[in-house]
């Protein structure tokens, strides 16, 4: 009876402990939202890496201001006003008007994830690799996704998402490193606006 009770009362602390650990990494996704919000404008530098079954290398720039935002990389470049967005790919010389889903803009931008992390995911807390960072992995709740998770680093100091890992259903991990990140960036709103300007020669495909 005592060797029973005691197992019970060792199953409760470590199910208290995990709620614990969960709640923890919540609240530190809260704080960078948090963090996000009150920014004036974020940019940042970005290199992209795919693993062995993906060679995929690119390097890139992210302005981003409330839900809107630019993103470039080698030969693309994606404009988001908060409702439209424009993708510019040098290789067709098209450009691309939709209104994506929230879905879609998690899966071109990973900052979306976090903000949208508590509708669509399931969070746990890894072991750090490094001193001064924290990893949290979230893990998606619904079907309709083509990663299986995403592992997010965060300096616990500034609160900057400095990594994403992003491993999809044929188990290939891309991963994002992000470098140079501000907060304080003036950034009119024209910066999230396509500007027919730029690539005049572009073909517009309008696909609302």
């Amino acid at each position: 009876m005592i060797r029973k009770t005691a197992l019970l009362f060792a199953a409760c602390i470590a199910v208290c402990l995990q709620a614990s650990a969960q709640t923890s990494a919540e609240g530190l996704l809260d704080k960078v939202i948090e963090q996000m919000q009150k920014a004036r404008g974020i940019t940042a530098d970005f290199t992209l890496q795919g693993d062995e079954r993906n060679a995929l290398y690119m390097q890139g720039e992210l302005k981003m201001k409330g839900k809107k935002f630019f993103l470039q990389t080698n030969g693309m470049a994606t404009w988001y006003n908060g409702k439209t967005m424009w993708s510019y790919a040098q290789a067709t010389g098209e450009v691309n008007i939709t209104e994506p889903t929230t879905q879609e803009l998690m899966s071109i931008n990973p900052y979306y994830t976090i903000d949208k992390y508590k509708k669509s995911f399931a969070v746990t807390e890894l072991q750090a690799a490094r001193g001064g960072e924290r990893r949290v992995c979230l893990t998606p709740t619904g079907h309709n996704t083509s990663v299986t998770r995403i592992v997010v680093t965060i300096a616990t100091n500034s609160l900057q998402p400095v990594s994403f890992e992003i491993t999809d259903l044929n188990n290939s991990t891309m991963r994002i490193s992000v470098t140079n990140y501000r907060t304080d960036a003036a950034l009119p709103d024209n910066t999230f606006t396509y500007n027919a300007s730029l690539y005049p020669q572009a073909t517009i495909v309008d696909l609302r």
